[in-house]
């Protein structure tokens, strides 16, 4: 599969997934290791191409192995992408991956709770990605507080998404949030790639 149209954009792709390989850490599973470019890459490159388009502040929290924050970086590049992570290995990693792609990112490690207390964060972003972190009534409460008033969080999620949102609706609320869109208002039935593309439950912060 043609994980995209761009030379460039390929080859950079292609070399991030044998960094992950290649890497000491456990930066993903052995599954999704084998995955790389039958799933992962190919679901995440999907998610760049419906994120708004522009000069957007981009937060991943949760980035790991770099799924989907590092591939955001590589497919577009003109966004402003950040990625977040608790594990210093993996910020690390993070790191030295974008500077050996030739990839402009931001790498923050801690604690998105912690950090988002700090005046240089929260509020401060226009987007806010979250693939396979938690589950969405404690993911909100992670990832809305750094978004600014109209900012859109993009959560991942699997195929259990609507008991998750069910049980986020309180939380949701309580932060001054709206939920804009849902997987069921993306999947194109009859689609050759509706396995690859991303189950979106996408928030709004009105407040």
């Amino acid at each position: 599969m043609d994980l995209h149209p761009d030379a460039l954009v390929r080859e950079r792709l292609t070399r991030f997934a044998a960094l992950v390989r290649a890497s000491e850490h456990n930066l993903v599973s052995r599954r999704a290791r084998e995955e790389l470019e039958s799933r992962h890459l190919p679901e995440c490159v999907r998610l760049a191409d419906v994120l708004p388009r522009g000069e957007q502040r981009v937060l991943d929290i949760g980035s790991g192995g770099g799924f989907p924050g590092m591939v955001l970086a590589i497919v577009r590049p003109d966004l402003e992408v950040h990625l977040l992570d608790a594990t210093a290995k993996k910020t690390a990693f993070l790191a030295a991956a974008a500077q050996e792609l030739g990839v402009h990112v931001t790498v923050h490690t801690g604690r998105a709770e912690e950090l988002v207390r700090g005046a240089s964060l929260a509020g401060g972003f226009d987007v806010v990605t979250a693939r396979a972190v938690a589950p969405l009534d404690r993911l909100v409460t992670w990832a809305v507080p750094f978004l600014r008033p109209g900012g859109l969080l993009y959560a991942v999620k699997g195929q259990r998404w609507a008991e998750e949102l069910e049980a986020a609706r309180t939380a949701i609320a309580k932060l001054g949030a709206s939920v804009v869109a849902t997987p069921d208002d993306v999947h194109t039935p009859g689609d050759d790639l509706a396995d690859l593309q991303p189950r979106v439950v996408m928030l709004a912060r009105v407040s």
